[in-house]
């Protein structure tokens, strides 16, 4: 006998071949498209580095200008830190440069830079040497020829890598173009073969089966004179039909059978339309229920998602039989109410529903929603104890909140998950803006699980300084999303979001890893610190975690300062007690950000062992005004000095608050004062031109202008 299964296999392993060497062959041509865009990606960094190369010469240029009209030794100083960096960029222009001309162009530009500075020297030593004039004519001279060379060359540089990235991405470009036309073609073949296929299937297997398949249904129906063709076929078919000639033989016992067959679908039929434990009908019997209770738009109804509030201490406290014994209490009191709740079911859990007629109004819906209430709040007797429960109700009105029972169903249930979020024991009719609601936190969960794993929310620095002098002693690192259409998004409008959907701490990582690439140059003495949720605080693998990414990119912990708001210290005590240790052992520096805003206590800060406040900006309001935030700030100060705390004021915008604050013996601070949120580079060119340090007055010098004026 020749095995159909037999067939279809081979067709299968044939199938399974063809596609092995189609995905080998794209598998070659995407690792070819790697290939080019590799290459692309390199000569798109050559043509970067060269830019780069030529803005330095650029820069170099003007401070030897400045050394010429201003002879500091800040100016001198610029002027070497420039010379140092494009001697650095022509380096790294020269390492990843490949053998060839370009090689050697830049090669030549290395050389040249040598002499030019030699040149540069003589430059310097002449404005020290006071030679102004020989100075001037070496400037427009020597330096000046060989300036305008540099600049010749970075160009011609320029335009070579430029063309070499425009052919790395066209080669694969062609490549790609060759993989998508090669997959579409076998994407026709495949289509083509399998309908091939399916011809033969349903001539040699599906037909005849459905000859078998009538045949039966005609023996079922008590004809046993059906005509069977097949029975010489040599495989599965031949036999089938074989054995319903014998089948045929015992037609007259199957219909002695068959009523006894019938008695038990109908029992079946029964179980499957109401509920096992409490006897009420279930989703399945419901929804046919409100099908038919919907049918006409001239007649209202509504509906009702019923949560049982309380419930789950009932099966913690008493055991599952005990919860159960409530349910089928509750479902007693239901039925006994039947005439004027109408249909009840239990739809799985201690969730039940109502549907009923009604009025056009609410009046009538109200009433049912607040006579369920009185229903499920009496109390209930169990064996060995009194309990009660509450229930939270959501209502669907038909037909302006659904025309079909899915519609209402989930209409009812959102109101009922609305109720609850506002608090339990309540009843909430659906309202559009719900849903509306609903579905834009959907969008707003895509649209940002999307943006972390693109790498789209990104580090942004705001400068920290000490309060005395101004000077710049670290960053706070702010998350920023840059939108692909909507732009610069701030954190209030994600931030809950990520952490809503479980990607906060994946976030966190990112962000962290970033920032490790971008400061690994800063200097060492500057601090960095970074938010932390409650949620975050919840997993113990937090602070290992954080060490690990700092360890791999070099970053002292000592630099990192983890801040953490008040709300999070009551969220889970010992926890959140044992995860900060952790992070202090590691070496990381705790920080309890927005002080005064949420539920610490003294306790707090004395149990948690923190090692700096951050007073919230809204205290920094009104402080020359004589309002009660003066003596907040200063309050908080002194208590923070009792405890021997670091005091940070966030929040500061004019020279006054900062007065005060140095006044009053803050020791840092942070505000649109000192500066805003910033990307790397800007952070960068800060540290660059600040040298570490704010220019501006002292703050006690501030303080007194404003009391001599």
């Amino acid at each position: 006998m020749t095995n159909i299964g037999t067939r279809v296999a081979r067709l299968q392993v044939l199938g399974a071949l063809l596609f092995l060497s189609v995905a080998a062959l794209v598998a070659g041509g995407m690792y070819q498209i790697g290939m080019a865009m590799t290459q692309n990606i390199e000569d798109i960094r050559r043509v970067s580095s060269v830019m780069e190369v030529a803005d330095l010469i650029s820069e170099n240029r003007v401070a030897q200008a400045s050394v010429l009209l201003d002879d500091r030794p800040d100016a001198r100083t610029l002027l070497m830190r420039r010379s140092q960096a494009l001697s650095r960029e022509l380096s790294t222009l020269c390492n990843i440069t490949p053998a060839g001309p370009f090689k050697r162009m830049v090669s030549s530009m290395e050389r040249r830079w040598y002499d030019y500075q030699k040149v540069q020297h003589r430059l310097i030593a002449l404005v020290e040497a006071r030679k102004s004039s020989e100075a001037l004519a070496l400037f427009q001279g020597e330096l000046d020829d060989s300036y305008m060379t540099f600049d010749e060359q970075s160009d011609a540089l320029a335009a070579g890598f430029r063309r070499d990235a425009a052919q790395s991405g066209e080669a694969a470009r062609r490549v790609a173009e060759f993989v998508t036309v090669f997959v579409l073609t076998f994407s026709a073949f495949g289509f083509v073969a399998r309908f091939m296929v399916q011809i033969f299937i349903h001539r040699r297997i599906v037909r005849p089966l459905i000859h078998i398949t009538d045949s039966l249904t005609a023996l079922a129906a008590g004809d046993t004179c059906v005509e069977l063709s097949g029975g010489d076929r040599r495989d599965e078919i031949g036999a089938m039909v074989r054995s319903l000639e014998v089948f045929r033989a015992q037609a007259c016992l199957i219909e002695a059978e068959h009523e006894r067959t019938l008695e038990a679908q109908a029992r079946a039929e029964r179980l499957a339309r109401h509920d096992a434990l409490t006897g009420l009908p279930n989703r399945r019997f419901f929804t046919e229920a409100l099908g038919r209770l919907t049918a006409d738009l001239e007649h209202p109804a509504a509906v009702m998602m019923i949560d049982l509030d309380r419930f789950k201490p009932v099966n913690d406290a008493y055991g599952h039989d005990a919860g159960d014994a409530v349910l089928n209490e509750l479902a007693q009191r239901f039925m006994a109410h039947r005439d004027e709740l109408g249909t009840v079911a239990r739809l799985g859990g201690d969730e039940f529903a109502v549907a009923f007629p009604t009025s056009a109004d609410k009046s009538h819906a109200t009433r049912i929603a607040q006579l369920l209430r009185v229903i499920i709040s009496q109390p209930i007797q169990l064996d060995n104890a009194v309990v009660e429960v509450g229930a939270t109700i959501g209502i669907a009105l038909f037909p302006p909140d659904g025309t079909s029972p899915a519609a209402l169903l989930r209409a009812a249930d959102l109101a009922m998950y609305q109720a609850k979020a506002n608090s339990h024991g309540r009843y909430r009719f659906f309202d559009p803006s719900i849903e509306d609601n609903v579905q834009a936190r959907a969008v707003l969960h895509a649209d940002v699980r999307r943006a972390v794993s693109a790498g789209e929310i990104v580090p942004y620095y705001q400068p920290l300084v000490a309060i005395d002098g101004g000077g710049l002693v670290g960053f706070e690192v702010l998350a920023r999303w840059i939108h692909p259409e909507r732009g610069l998004i701030m954190p209030d409008a994600f931030i809950s979001a990520a952490d809503e959907i479980g990607v906060l701490t994946d976030l966190t990582y990112r962000l962290l890893e970033r920032v490790c690439r971008e400061v690994r140059e800063w200097p060492s003495t500057l601090t960095l610190s970074i938010n932390l949720a409650p949620s975050q605080l919840r997993d113990p693998l937090i602070a290992s975690n954080l060490v690990a990414i700092l360890d791999n990119y070099g970053i002292a912990p000592q630099r990192i300062e983890v801040e953490v708001t008040e709300n999070a210290l009551i969220t889970d005590f010992e926890g959140t007690k044992q995860v900060l240790s952790r992070l202090q052992k590691r070496g990381i520096r705790v920080a309890l950000d927005d002080f005064g805003t949420g539920y610490a206590s003294l306790n707090h800060l004395r149990e948690f062992k923190f090692d700096k406040i951050k007073i919230d900006r809204s205290f920094l309001s009104g402080l020359d005004d004589g309002s009660k935030n003066e003596g907040i700030v200063r309050a908080m100060i002194t208590l923070g000095k009792s405890l021997d705390l670091s005091i940070t004021a966030e929040g500061i915008e004019d020279v006054s608050q900062w007065a005060h604050l140095s006044e009053w013996g803050c020791d840092f601070g942070q505000g649109y004062l000192f500066g805003k949120g910033m990307p790397a580079g800007k952070a960068k060119a800060m540290i660059a031109a600040t040298g570490g340090g704010l220019r501006a007055a002292p703050p006690h010098t501030l303080r007194k202008r404003q009391l001599r004026a």
